[in-house]
C-alpha cells in the first residue's frame, strides 16, 4: 500500500479519489504496481527522439493557462479533467503510440496510467513534463 499512497493523494488532490470506490482504488493500485516505470516514463532528450521517429500522438493534459505559455508542436490539449469525457479524439488503435505531458510530469502520470488501464499499450509520460523540454530548448510553439 506504501507505494500507491502517494498515487492516491495526486489523485484525490485532482478529485478523483473521492468519487471512486474502495475496490476500485485497489484495483487501481495493483494495476500500478504492475507497470514497469521504464516501460512508460521519457525523460525529454528520449521524447524528442520517440517524436522524430514513432510520430506519436500527443497529448497535453495542462490546463489553457499553461498551454497559453506553449507547448510541444502538434500537440493536442485535453486537460486531464475532460479526458474521460473526451476519449474519441484518441486514437483509435490502441497500439498507437501516446507521448502524455503536464507541467512537471506528474499529473501526466495519472493520464498515463489511465490510458494504460483503458487498454492503450504504448502510453509514454515525458518525464519533467513540458518544463524539462524547456530546460532542452527543445522546439515549442506559441499561440
Amino acid at each position: 500500500m506504501r507505494r500507491v499512497w502517494p498515487v492516491l493523494m495526486l489523485l484525490g488532490s485532482l478529485g478523483f479519489a473521492q468519487e471512486m470506490t474502495p475496490g476500485a482504488l485497489l484495483q487501481m493500485g495493483s494495476f500500478l504496481k504492475k507497470i514497469n516505470p521504464a516501460s512508460y516514463l521519457l525523460y525529454a532528450a528520449e521524447a524528442r527522439d520517440f517524436v522524430e521517429v514513432f510520430e506519436p500522438f500527443i497529448l497535453d493534459v495542462r490546463t489553457n493557462e499553461e498551454r497559453a505559455r506553449g507547448f510541444i508542436p502538434g500537440s493536442v490539449q485535453i486537460h486531464i479533467s475532460q479526458l474521460p469525457d473526451r476519449l474519441s479524439e484518441l486514437p483509435k488503435q490502441k497500439d498507437k503510440p501516446i507521448l502524455v505531458y503536464c507541467g512537471t510530469g506528474h499529473v501526466s502520470a495519472v493520464a498515463a496510467a489511465y490510458l494504460r488501464a483503458l487498454g492503450y499499450r504504448e502510453v509514454k509520460n515525458l518525464s519533467g513534463g513540458f518544463r524539462s523540454w524547456l530546460e532542452l530548448n527543445l522546439p515549442v510553439q506559441r499561440p
